[in-house]
């Protein structure tokens, strides 16, 4: 069942630099990715509504430590890959369709590089798409289990959704990510433009994010892998001509890792 109403989508900032995604619908409460079960513990007692369930991206503790408190307080459903070996009701994997009151259609795509279980919401009614670390403004995950041959499969994916695709990553990384990006392409003018906004947004400390694919497609470095800009950067940097793709894209993650 879909729902004719595009679900509210709130930030809720925890430790130094997360976001979990509040997901408000016409039929309840879900949040992605509750590191803190406190904060959404307090921002469910403002709204005086119960959690209707939750989403898991992948198993790093900052993503999951407040699955147990949070299903404790509200006994709903949690959804994750099988990489997450607790708290979770209802595993899910890649290519899966799932139906959730309020938000329709949930698709249930395969980004695994950070971890070699990470999967991303994609909310196909709406164009949402929760992401966790897998892409960021800017930039995408480290890659702790994946590798550079994964980063790629993954970067095409994300390329291939609708350019309208509003996504919600879950780690507020886009002022660094923007320097970064701007040492591939500095005479990228969107970039200079994004990184005003930004900078305007983080003085007042609100948040850089949600962000959408057509930006990204045209700032994010790691999505741009097949520019000659961003091939002739990463040459420059690894001292030898590099391959469109994924050489390219190995060459961005290791320099990224240290700049």
């Amino acid at each position: 069942m879909s729902s004719p109403q595009t679900p509210i989508v709130t930030p809720l900032p925890c430790f130094l630099d997360n976001y979990i995604w509040h997901i408000e619908t016409s039929q309840g409460d879900w949040v992605v990715d509750p590191g803190d079960a406190q904060v959404v513990l307090a921002y469910q007692a403002k709204r005086g509504k119960p959690l209707a369930g939750v989403l898991i991206t992948h198993h790093h503790l900052d993503h999951t430590a407040g699955i147990a408190a949070l299903v404790e307080a509200f006994a709903m459903p949690v959804y994750g890959p099988s990489e997450v070996r607790e708290g979770i009701s209802n595993y899910i994997k890649v290519d899966d369709v799932l139906t959730l009151d309020g938000m329709g259609s949930v698709q249930v795509l395969d980004v695994a590089a950070h971890t070699l279980g990470h999967i991303a919401y994609y909310l196909k009614g709406h164009d949402l798409l929760f992401c966790g670390d897998s892409l960021f403004s800017a930039g995408c995950g480290r890659l702790f289990e994946g590798t550079p041959t994964d980063l790629a499969r993954v970067m095409s994916t994300l390329s291939a959704l609708p350019a309208v695709t509003v996504i919600f990553p879950t780690h507020e990384y886009t002022a660094a990510n923007i320097r970064f990006a701007e040492a591939i392409e500095p005479d990228n003018n969107e970039l200079k433009h994004y990184a005003h906004k930004v900078a305007a947004w983080r003085a007042k400390n609100q948040p850089s994010l949600p962000t959408h694919l057509a930006l990204e497609l045209a700032i994010n470095p790691f999505l741009r892998s097949h520019e000659s800009t961003v091939v002739a950067a990463a040459s420059a940097y690894a001292g030898t001509p590099l391959q469109p793709g994924e050489q390219t894209l190995a060459t961005l993650r290791a320099w990224k890792d240290v700049f």
